[in-house]
């Protein structure tokens, strides 16, 4: 059984991969390790966790100004998520993930969705990001 939610694409592309949510703002500069693309913020509710080829759905970010930076990085290393979801986009990742595209051809979508489509996003269910849709398949 397939579930789709319809989005706004900040960045489009497309990407397939294991959802992993976070229920609280996060910080790419501090909050991530961009060498392993692991979650090494202790106060993160997915600590320890790997992003790398996942779908990161995370509600806001906390911002930095060096976040573009360790997003390209971690885009440069392939352990950057495949694809990024929030309630409010962080303008500062997004010019990150837009530089990686124009310059390198990296391709890393995000997409805007309503709150309370964030509240039905089941964590660990494959989903596919497509023209700004989320197409979530049922998780046995």
């Amino acid at each position: 059984m397939k579930r789709i939610i319809q989005g706004k694409s900040i960045v489009s592309g497309r990407a397939t991969g294991r959802m992993i949510i976070s229920q609280e703002p996060f910080s790419f500069f501090g909050g991530f390790d961009f060498s392993r693309g692991l979650v090494v913020d202790p106060r993160s509710d997915i600590y320890g966790e790997s992003l790398k080829d996942k779908i990161f759905a995370y509600p806001r970010g906390k911002g930095s100004s060096s976040t573009a930076g360790v997003i390209l990085e971690a885009l440069r290393r392939g352990v950057a998520p495949k694809a990024i979801i929030n309630v409010e986009s962080e303008k500062i990742l997004v010019v990150g993930i837009i530089v990686a595209k124009v310059a390198f051809g990296w391709s890393l979508p995000v997409l805007s969705i309503s709150e309370e489509d964030y509240q039905l996003l089941p964590a660990g269910a494959m989903a596919e990001i497509v023209d700004g849709r989320i197409i979530l398949v049922k998780n046995d």
